[in-house]
């Protein structure tokens, strides 16, 4: 993939749009603010390129029920200007002001006028271990909540629908360019389809913020290790398991968690006391999907923002593990350990989220 620079190379990023661009000097003053919403920041590397994570997953970026397809990828009479071109991406008329969500974890590698598209976010992400860029336009100026350098997860609300550009009514035009923000434009619909987008019901009621629930606290007794009852059991778990179970049902009461179990001849965590399964109004053996999957998402992200605070190692859900120690890398395929089978509902994790604390 061909080095990306945001801030001097605008123009190299959008190199194969049809319309673009000549931005070098049109980057938003609010591109340099600091995020104060970052999930997992790019790694630097020597050439100062961001590392972006393995996305944890795809969602389609307009919350279910909001938006209605009017034009689709490929050539078109261009409805302003009447010449017939390429229509490098897929239109979805929506109110003005409906949220548009990021399509998978990544990092901003653009946002600000373009020719045309009005307003632009450009997302770069890692997705089944590849580039590719998702592009997002005709917001207006006060509707983009991210900045270049963000970092974002999937489904975290980062702009509003606007009809700015070359647009005859409120719309989202949303583009996928593998290899990165420089890439030839693709037909969406069968790579949001391809990767399983998830339909979301809405995105976090904070711009720029992608999980809900309150601030984490750290573990302040003497001994983390020490075992006490398990709520949820007849087991013992930790204290510092106790507390993050306690903390993640506060701020997800709808969320049905078990920690201890004796699960013998395995190698697990949960008879040390030192993990927890969590599901979705959802039942073991059955699939999150529509709610429970979104819901599931909400606490994942919020374990995951918070697991250094919290004690949190590793987290197992839809069939990938992220872990503390290897932040870098981001979600990673789940093998099932050894004992699973990753391919089965619960083996591979569809049905419950598993956190464990560390050990110390």
């Amino acid at each position: 993939m061909a080095k990306v620079v945001v801030g001097g190379l605008v123009a190299l990023l959008l190199a194969p749009a049809s319309i673009l661009l000549g931005l070098g000097t049109l980057l938003s003053p609010a591109a340099q603010a600091e995020s104060q919403c970052l999930i997992a920041p790019p790694v630097p590397t020597g050439d100062s390129a961001p590392v972006v994570p393995e996305t944890s997953h795809v969602v389609f970026p307009l919350p279910t029920g909001t938006w209605v397809q009017t034009s689709g990828f490929g050539m078109r009479v261009h409805p302003i200007t009447g010449e017939r071109k390429l229509h490098t991406g897929v239109d979805f008329a929506a109110p003005s002001g409906t949220h548009i969500l990021a399509a998978a974890d990544g990092h901003v590698a653009f946002t600000g006028p373009a020719t045309g598209y009005g307003h632009l976010i450009l997302i770069e992400h890692t997705v089944d271990g590849k580039r590719v860029a998702t592009g997002y336009a005709h917001m207006y100026t006060g509707g983009i909540h991210v900045s270049a350098g963000d970092s974002v997860t999937a489904g975290q609300y980062i702009a509003d629908v606007g009809s700015d550009g070359y647009s005859t009514g409120a719309h989202l035009h949303f583009e996928v360019r593998p290899g990165g923000a420089n890439g030839a434009p693709i037909d969406p619909e069968p790579w949001l389809a391809g990767h399983g987008a998830a339909e979301v019901e809405g995105g976090s009621n904070t711009a720029g913020c992608s999980a809900d629930g309150g601030p984490a606290t750290p573990y302040s007794g003497e001994n983390p290790d020490h075992l006490v009852d398990d709520p949820t059991s007849e087991g013992q778990i930790t204290e510092r398991t106790a507390s993050v179970l306690t903390q993640v049902q506060k701020n997800f009461p709808d969320s049905h968690w078990s920690c201890w179990s004796e699960r013998p001849g395995t190698k697990s965590e949960h008879p040390l006391g030192r993990a927890c399964d969590g599901t979705f109004g959802n039942s073991i053996g059955t699939a999150a999907t529509g709610h429970a999957l979104n819901y599931g998402w909400k606490v994942t992200n919020w374990l995951k923002e918070n697991a250094k605070t919290l004690g949190v190692e590793y987290l197992i859900w839809q069939g990938r593990i992220w872990s503390v120690a290897r932040a870098a890398e981001g979600w990673r395929p789940y093998d099932g350990g050894g004992m699973h089978d990753p391919n089965g509902i619960t083996g591979g994790h569809y049905d419950h989220l598993h956190f464990t604390v560390i050990e110390n």
